[in-house]
């Protein structure tokens, strides 16, 4: 069940310029987050900030997400330091359903990068076979990748010069039937990504990173469209954080 924790500040490492990755000391979201889900950052600001969980250590206790600036809040959040005390409410949404019996991609664009690697930790350590497909803009922007995973550049900088789309041609021919497809990352890769899937007959979820502002379903700022099932009705509205942040892709309208 989601609560508000006061939790400390284990740890901050600056992968680049604009991106923070903070360890949190928290053994109750550590225990019982799921890959896909989040938890919302308390800040000076009015709102608090919602991050994905990029990996969670039961043993030790403690959860991790990255914060790239892009404002205010965000900034203050990726200044924290070693053992300030920061309220956190979570975990928060529906994340990925992982089967022990599926092989999987995963795919993640831009801060996308931080579920997925949640969703990546979660299944080596089970070993369920999977894929990681990243895509950046440049060289400048990458952060937790591997030699094991297939990274794409725009600039075409480092690994393969496309976007994520291009990345996932490069293995096509080798995805076993009933493969699943996960993806985090801007909408128009996310889109793109589902469509290729489809095209190539697998299925895929999407997690709708929307301004989640109370991150429980009351402010209905996160809404977006998903398909309606009753007869005669085109589409109904969802709460990103409370109904997702994961849907089927084919749900969304896009």
């Amino acid at each position: 069940m989601r609560k508000e924790y006061s939790c400390i500040v284990e740890d901050k490492i600056m992968l680049n310029a604009e991106t923070a990755f903070i360890t949190i000391s928290c053994p109750e979201i550590a225990s019982s987050a799921v890959p896909g889900q989040f938890v919302n950052i308390s800040c000076s600001r009015f709102l608090k900030r919602p991050f994905g969980i990029a990996s969670a250590d039961i043993e030790k206790g403690t959860f991790k997400i990255g914060v790239k600036v892009v404002g205010k809040g965000t900034a203050e959040i990726a200044s924290f330091e070693k053992g300030q005390k920061v309220d956190v409410l979570g975990p928060l949404g529906n994340g990925f359903s992982i089967r022990d019996d599926c092989e999987y991609i995963i795919v993640a664009g831009g801060t996308g990068v931080f579920p997925v690697n949640f969703a990546h930790e979660y299944m080596a350590s089970k070993g369920i076979p999977h894929k990681v497909v990243e895509g950046f803009r440049n060289k400048e922007q990458i952060v937790l990748s591997s030699d094991d995973f297939i990274l794409t550049t725009d600039a075409g900088d480092a690994g393969i010069k496309g976007n994520c789309c291009d990345g996932l041609e490069t293995i096509r021919d080798s995805i076993s039937s009933g493969t699943e497809v996960l993806c985090v990352g801007p909408l128009p890769m996310m889109k793109a990504v589902g469509k290729w899937a489809t095209d190539n007959g697998l299925k895929c979820y999407v997690s709708m990173e929307q301004r989640m502002a109370c991150g429980i379903g009351i402010c209905l700022v996160c809404i977006c469209k998903i398909k309606a099932e009753a007869e005669g009705e085109e589409f109904t509205h969802k709460r990103c954080c409370k109904d997702g942040p994961v849907f089927p892709y084919e749900e969304v309208i896009w």
